[in-house]
């Protein structure tokens, strides 16, 4: 890698992050002394590659799951018990997984993300990121939030396979299958989206359209009316990819959980 950070004083390798603009200065407003903090802009980039790699991943490993789980199915095709009970004992294991683990989980979905993603890396560790003459993909597998990342992110692919499966194959109650009350103002939103229901509303509004829709969706959905012009700007980014937008795997994997429960198939695209 080149690493030249651990024979550097933590004064000299702030100032080289200085330079490369990695970090920014600032003074604490009580002692006026220096302090240097990560520049999120920079750092964007860091997090693209992250959840590049990290899809990649967890989506090789659901794939290759999801193909011994459809083979075991295949080779059982008259053994119904046998069927039901290994897709229960795979879906409580990934359930399982995922609520251990739901702290790291809301994390990636909060709009603070950026922020608490450079918590899990030294200064020494951001330096040697842009500064490496390694692939991002050798950089990042020495790091545990990489590993758990992508441990989580397979395991919420597949039980958005599971869930179809069990669906298919174990009788359920009515009532018991029912996702609960939606709170998430983002969730609600993402669905709106992906039912297109978002893109019809839109398209009778003439005028004033986006700040019209906002209000509208914000007294729709009983949110306070003065969040409008929040819920405008989440409108203005939806499906740009930028880091403004709702529209990630995992939230989108989210929504499309609640629509399957009720037999709502994705938008062919």
């Amino acid at each position: 890698m080149g690493d030249i950070s651990n024979k550097l004083s933590r004064a000299e390798l702030e100032e080289l992050c200085l330079k490369q603009n990695i970090v920014i200065e600032r003074k604490d407003p009580f002692t006026n002394a220096k302090m240097f903090l990560p520049n999120i802009e920079k750092i964007n980039k860091m997090i693209r590659e992250f959840d590049f790699l990290v899809d990649g991943s967890s989506r090789g490993k659901a794939v290759n799951e999801i193909s011994k789980i459809e083979r075991f199915l295949f080779d059982n095709e008259d053994n119904p018990d046998i069927k039901s009970k290994f897709l229960a004992t795979c879906y409580t294991t990934a359930s399982m997984y995922i609520e251990n683990h739901r702290s790291l989980l809301e994390d990636k979905r909060s709009e603070n993300w950026k922020y608490l993603f450079v918590n899990y890396f030294k200064i020494e560790d951001i330096y040697n990121y842009f500064n490496k003459n390694i692939s991002a993909s050798v950089f990042f597998k020495d790091y545990t939030i990489y590993t758990d990342m992508v441990d989580l992110t397979y395991n919420v692919k597949l039980m958005e396979y599971l869930r179809s499966q069990v669906a298919l194959e174990i009788p359920v109650d009515d009532d018991k299958d029912m996702p609960g009350k939606i709170e998430e103002f983002n969730l609600k939103l993402i669905l709106l989206h992906e039912l297109g229901v978002l893109d019809t509303i839109k398209g009778r509004i003439p005028e004033n359209t986006l700040p019209n829709l906002a209000k509208f969706i914000t007294v729709l959905l009983n949110e306070d009316p003065s969040a409008w012009r929040g819920a405008m700007n989440k409108l203005k980014n939806l499906n740009l990819q930028n880091d403004n937008d709702l529209l990630t795997e995992l939230n989108l994997n989210k929504a499309h959980e609640i629509l399957s429960v009720f037999g709502i198939e994705r938008e062919k695209e």
